[in-house]
């Protein structure tokens, strides 16, 4: 009877080495996903709160610097666009750019996405992603379900 028992043994110990395995694996990915998500919440939502501000800033400054000139009578308003901004910061740096991302993907991806994008005024890209910023780390309200 022993050796039935040493047979049976023998041959379901690659389906429990397979079982444990799965389990152990699936608690690993559970602990890591729950331990992610309250760092994103400890960190990471102050820290998107922190950055829309200092987006929004950025926008309120663009802006005002592309409205003076309007305000004081000395001409039209003329918004700066992000590319002309980049462009002064770092001359070669659009071009380089471009280069790369037409080289690592398909060139319509840096025509029609990455284009568009910084062609916009530069108060409007940072004032649409200041208030993206704003919504993602904004605090959650609490829903207290017992309550009578």
């Amino acid at each position: 009877m022993s050796l039935i028992y040493d047979l049976i043994a023998v041959i379901l110990w690659p389906f429990k080495l397979v079982y444990w395995t799965v389990i152990l694996l699936w608690l690993a990915i559970k602990l890591l996903v729950k331990g992610t998500f309250s760092l994103i919440v400890g960190v990471g939502l102050p820290a998107l709160r922190f950055l829309s501000f200092v987006f929004l800033l950025v926008a309120t400054i663009a802006l005002v610097a592309d409205a003076t000139p309007a305000v004081d009578g000395f001409g039209p308003f003329q918004p700066t666009h992000l590319v002309d901004h980049m462009r002064g910061l770092a001359p070669k740096s659009v071009e380089a750019a471009r280069i790369a991302i037409s080289n690592a993907t398909n060139p319509v991806v840096w025509d029609v996405g990455i284009a568009s994008l910084i062609n916009l005024p530069t108060f409007v890209f940072f004032g649409v992603l200041g208030l993206l910023a704003a919504y993602a780390g904004r605090r959650r309200e609490k829903l207290n379900v017992f309550v009578n």
